[in-house]
């Protein structure tokens, strides 16, 4: 069975359109955060720590997809269900009182500094460590 972990919010008014509903692009804000915590609960520390420690300087995301299936406002409290599949595919499916509001997926890589490009990042594979952790 996939990894699954739980981040809950509560929608703020800043979080909604003129129509008081919220605006798309927040639920891949909270997806952001969701898979943050997804890590945190599997026990990797911060990549401030993995940059450090090991060069890894975080996930940044490769793709990213979201269904919207149904509205949201303020004052609301949401969950975000996240888990991960065999590469570090990310879902997330977010709910209001077990009603979907929106399914979401995000590819992320691991990455570090580019050595000869300090501009740059560049995908390196998934530390084994880690991959057992998530699982």
């Amino acid at each position: 069975m996939a990894r699954t972990n739980f981040y809950r919010y509560r929608i703020a008014f800043s979080d909604c359109d003129p129509a008081q509903i919220v605006f798309f692009a927040n639920y891949f804000k909270w997806f952001d955060t969701a898979s943050r915590e997804f890590f945190t609960a599997c026990g990797i520390p911060s990549w401030r720590d993995t940059a450090r420690e090991r060069g890894i300087i975080g996930t940044p995301l490769v793709d990213a997809q979201a269904s919207f299936k149904s509205s949201a406002t303020y004052g609301e409290d949401i969950e975000i269900e996240s888990w991960r599949g065999k590469s570090f595919v990310m879902k997330h499916i977010a709910r209001r009182d077990g009603t979907v509001l929106c399914e979401g997926r995000e590819v992320r890589v691991f990455a570090m500094q580019d050595p000869d490009n300090t501009l740059r990042i560049k995908a390196l594979p998934i530390p084994e460590d880690i991959r057992a952790a998530c699982e």
